[in-house]
């Protein structure tokens, strides 16, 4: 094993002694050729980071959105969040993981008819998907609630969180309708 080992060594000490005569015979040549495997780098890196920001937005348009068949929920893009918020002088975002009891009965909810003819305004939808800590971090938020958040000016002005509700069939839409009145333009 160690012969191997030993041959192995002395093999990459004379591919690197020919690799760097190489390179020094043609110094012009080499330049170019290690500035364009360090683009060629650079290039692959940023669609790898442009590439992972439009997976997660369609995964979240294929799983979460689509099956949201009510009108009072508006889709918010994936890390178009704070955005959102800082550029809109008022808005009413639910924030949840796309699961979980609470989530399907608010979903219900907001797509009975009956309940919808109570509703006074639209409300963005935010799901907790890949940014579990951010949320819990920067909007004191438990992923595993739903929770309703009226952002003013970029500052938070009211919460409630429906697991938090006694009787969620009868004082869920009340609740919405008491976050400050504002009509989102999509």
């Amino acid at each position: 094993m160690q012969r191997y080992i030993q041959i192995i060594k002395e093999q990459i000490i004379v591919f690197w002694q020919n690799l760097s005569d190489i390179l020094l015979e043609n110094k012009q040549r080499a330049i170019v050729i290690l500035s364009s495997l360090v683009f060629l780098v650079l290039l692959f890196s940023a669609s790898v980071v442009f590439a992972q920001k439009t997976i997660r937005q369609d995964q979240l348009n294929e799983l979460v959105f689509d099956s949201v068949k009510s009108d009072y929920l508006l889709p918010l893009n994936y890390q178009e969040l704070d955005t959102k918020i800082q550029s809109t002088n008022a808005v009413s975002i639910m924030f949840s993981q796309p699961m979980g009891t609470s989530y399907e009965k608010v979903l219900s909810l907001l797509e009975d008819p009956n309940q919808k003819s109570m509703l006074n305004r639209k409300f963005y939808f935010y799901p907790i998907v890949y940014d579990e800590k951010q949320m819990e971090q920067e909007y004191k938020i438990d992923p595993n609630k739903v929770t309703f958040i009226f952002f003013q000016k970029g500052k938070e002005k009211n919460r409630f969180v429906v697991e938090s509700l006694d009787d969620v069939n009868h004082e869920f839409i009340p609740e919405l309708n008491r976050l400050p009145m504002w009509q989102l333009n999509k």
